[in-house]
């Protein structure tokens, strides 16, 4: 999805991977924004002063791409992702544990290998599974993650707070904004078209029985063919003017009454952040007490060393073998040529990326 924020520039619309689920986050749509470009960092200026904002405004368009992705078709799943590329798997894997734990379906076995150049970077897999208090059985999901610290021998800590969330006060003019066609876009233009066409119809049918007509009638000459082609060519653009119109009018009026349903200000504001920080830097909470207790258990970490990922393609076991690949295009070429290789019969290459 597209992202602009006028605070920051009213011309700048940048594109993010969205990392939330609609089936474990209900009514929430979540993006990652790493702080790397001059947008990113003048943004993580704005909410990291000591006085924080009271309001933020943000526009979006999209999102875009596939809905889903059937994954579920292979024995294996395999990720594989450098850096940020990590953020499509979030919504892959919230998926996955959906599906393991409400449908009672099971992956035989799910792998992901990420790579970051620093360990303080190993704070984006807090983003692979749903906010706290989450009722799935995580336990379902075999789930095996190898990250690797390409640029640091040993794990560094910082004594600051690696979790912070900040709470923004809403106001009235904060509406939910629908798409003009609603969901069933293809419905609603092939209405538009038909209904333009049988109005252009009608039109051109009165057009010539009650002017054109009498006009060759009774003054003995025949109405040019100019003229003809500008009166139809007119007539079809109000068909076509009338009908788009219509159509917008009355989903605008269903848009407003869902707004109005769920534009309530009456809800207060959190004071504090509810958030308590990374599994793998605060050493305070017991592991015992935290719902992400199997995936932190399963979770292997590298320092100094780049991944092989051949070695890990091919030791994969399994009839088909699905390999998902997000992150640098030097990282999606590799793997490309591992899984087209004679030896990978078995492996189904697939790689994600956001092209524009």
């Amino acid at each position: 999805m597209f992202v602009n924020m006028p605070g920051i520039s009213k011309l700048q619309w940048h594109p993010f991977t969205v990392t939330s689920n609609n089936n474990t986050d209900h009514d929430k749509l979540s993006i990652v924004i790493k702080s790397e470009g001059s947008w990113s960092k003048k943004l993580y200026q704005k909410l990291s002063v000591p006085s924080p904002l009271d309001r933020l405004e943000v526009s979006v368009e999209g999102p875009y791409g596939p809905a889903s992705t059937d994954f579920q078709r292979h024995d294996t799943l395999v990720m594989i992702s450098g850096g940020s590329g990590i953020t499509p798997f979030s919504s892959i894997i919230r998926e996955l544990l959906f599906t393991t734990s409400i449908r009672s379906c099971r992956t035989k076995q799910v792998l992901l290998i990420t790579a970051f150049k620093k360990s303080v970077d190993l704070t984006m897999l807090d983003l692979l599974l749903p906010v706290s208090g989450t009722t799935y059985d995580i336990t379902r999901l075999p789930l095996r993650i190898e990250a690797y610290v390409t640029r640091e021998k040993v794990r560094t800590t910082d004594d600051q707070k690696l979790c912070q969330t900040i709470w923004f006060k809403p106001s009235a003019m904060d509406v939910p904004v629908s798409a003009i066609l609603r969901s069933h876009s293809w419905i609603w233009l092939g209405a538009i078209i038909s209904s333009s066409f049988v109005i252009f119809l009608l039109l051109i049918g009165i057009l010539t029985r009650y002017y054109i007509y009498p006009v060759d009638r009774n003054t003995n000459m025949i109405f040019s063919n100019t003229s003809r082609s500008a009166l139809n060519m007119l007539f079809m653009c109000v068909s076509i003017a009338m009908t788009a119109t219509a159509a917008f009018l009355w989903n605008k009026k269903r848009n407003d009454n869902e707004m109005r349903q769920i534009q309530n200000m009456d809800m207060p504001t959190p004071k504090t952040s509810p958030g308590p920080g990374s599994w793998f830097y605060n050493v305070d909470r017991e592991l015992e007490s935290l719902p992400h207790q199997s995936l932190v258990q399963n979770t292997k970490v590298h320092y100094g060393e780049r991944p092989n990922l051949k070695k890990w393609l091919l030791e994969c076991e399994g009839s088909s073998i699905g390999v998902l690949v997000s992150g640098p295009k030097k990282m999606r070429q590799e793997v490309a040529a591992i899984c087209s290789s004679s030896k990978a019969d078995n492996l189904h290459f697939e790689s994600i990326s956001f092209s524009w």
